[in-house]
Formats: structure tokens, sequence, C-alpha cells
């Protein structure tokens, strides 16, 4: 797939217009991207997974994409989009579905885990961990993610990130990812403040301050991803998901790539997940899953 785009259909859901792409038939699976990507991110995964007999749902993100842009702060609240989702797949007669979720996908995808358990058949992570682990980071974890402290201005974020032709931003992406396209992506109208907006919502040092709650398990069969050269999110975020899960985890580590597995990986990645999602039983089986020797 050589288009830069491959929204098909768009919903308004959960106050706010939602772009996706949604193909293929069988078991639906929801493919969940973060910043500053879009449902493009899964270019690669989409045909896979189509090919393997599953429905592919892949939506822009609000904020993102062809999807709407709401300015505020508080529209970019975990709860909030986890909600986005729900609203969305109820709009298309899913009750219950795979969810793969990279980045802030990934930390929606685990949120709506241990939410909505009986609307999860399986879960796939990519690069992000359980909020659990990330809610006590490590000083070399903090300062991995430096940005997201820088990402907390606004207007400033925005014109230091926009100024002498996105010179920080540059900076910032290196040459990984979609860097290119990222560009063209947040000079659109209300772009960056709503990417940038994810982090303001979520990850603002205040955040830190608020009591902590117990997390619900995790009791869907997880599989967790996680690159060698990522340079924003430790291994130990990762690993030590573990304990938040339940049901079976799997953990699997790729040397060769950087934050943006999908991209760096797609090989690797689709027989991952076409694997797990094919042949791991769901939830209801764990606690009579076989040990493997």
């Amino acid at each position: 797939m050589s288009m830069e785009s491959l929204v098909n259909r768009t919903l308004h859901v959960n106050g706010v217009d939602i772009a996706f792409v949604d193909q293929g038939e069988g078991d639906p699976v929801v493919l969940l991207h973060g910043f500053p990507d879009s449902s493009y991110l899964w270019r690669h995964q989409i045909p896979a997974l189509v090919e393997a007999g599953f429905r592919v749902i892949a939506p822009d993100l609000r904020g993102f994409g062809e999807s709407g842009k709401p300015q505020e702060v508080e529209a970019y609240d975990m709860q909030t989009i986890v909600n986005d989702v729900v609203e969305l797949t109820l709009a298309l007669g899913i009750r219950r579905a795979h969810l793969v979720g990279h980045d802030w996908g990934a930390a929606i995808a685990w949120m709506y885990s241990f939410l909505m358990p009986r609307r999860v058949d399986h879960l796939a992570v990519l690069s992000v961990g359980h909020p659990g682990v990330f809610s006590t980071p490590t000083l070399e974890q903090r300062a991995a993610s430096w940005y997201m402290l820088f990402y907390q201005f606004p207007g400033v974020s925005e014109a230091l990130l926009r100024r002498n032709g996105w010179r920080l931003f540059k900076q910032i992406m290196g040459r990984e990812g979609d860097h290119t396209r990222y560009l063209r992506d947040l000079a659109r109208p209300g772009a960056l403040t709503a990417g940038l907006n994810w982090y303001r919502a979520n990850r603002s040092p205040e955040s830190e301050l608020r009591p902590e709650r117990p997390f619900p398990p995790v009791l869907a069969p997880t599989l967790g991803i996680w690159s060698a050269g990522d340079k924003a999110m430790m291994e130990e975020g990762m690993t030590g998901s573990a304990k938040y899960v339940k049901g079976p985890w799997r953990y699997e580590r790729i040397e060769d790539a950087s934050h943006w597995i999908p991209l760096d990986a797609p090989d690797q990645v689709n027989k991952l997940l076409i694997g797990f999602l094919g042949t791991e039983k769901p939830a209801e089986a764990a606690n009579r899953r076989r040990r493997r020797l």
C-alpha cells in the first residue's frame, strides 16, 4: 500500500469525527497508533492481517490524521480516548476484539483491557508497557522521557518545535518513523497542539501527585513487544508489565528496530501478531491453558 492515507470511513462518536480503516472479514483486530502517527503507521500490518482472515479496524485517534482535533487539553485524557474506541467499536457492531497498540495507542489498549476485560480477546502492546510501571519511572526512564516535560508548555512548545524550519522537532525525531510525513501532518491547522495535548492531559508533573489507584488485572492473553533501539522507552517498562497481567503473558524483544517497530520490523511484527492472535487461547480459557515446556 503506497497511499499516504488508508482511511475509508468516518463516524462521529463521543463528540468527535473519527476517521478509520475498515478492511477484511473475520475476527476484528483494532490497531491503535501513537504520537505523531495515524492509522498509516499500520500500512504493513493491515494487508497481512486481512490476508490472515481478520477484520482490521485502524482509527486515526482524535487529534491525528483525518480525525477531529479539539484544541482543549481536557479533550485528550485517556478515559475520553478509551471511550472513543469503545463507541467506535459499538457503532461497528463489534462487541469483542483483539487490541494492538503502539506508543500512546499501547497505553490506550492497556487501559481499555483492564477496564473492559469482556470486550478484549487478545492484547498486543508495542514499545509502551503497563501504566502501573510508568507511574513510578526510574531516573533512566525520566531522562529518556525528557520531551514529555518539554511538551507541557502550551504555546511555547509549539513555537520552539516550529522554529527555524522545525529544527528542534527534526532533532528530537531524527530519521526515525515517518519523520518527513510527520512534518506535513503536524503543519495542518490545530494538529501540533492536538498532538501535544495528549502529553499535557496525561503526563503533566501534577499527574504524579495524584493518589495511585490499584489497577484491575489484565485477563486477556497479552503479548508485549519492545525494541532494543528504542530511545524513548526502557525495556523494564515492558518486562515489568507482566505482574499486571493475570492471563497468559508473552514477551518478545526485537533487536534491530527503533521505537517504530511496525515500520522497522514489519515482517517480524506480522509474524508475531498473526501467530499470537490466531493460536493463543482467549481469556476464558486462560485458566485451562496447559503450560508450554
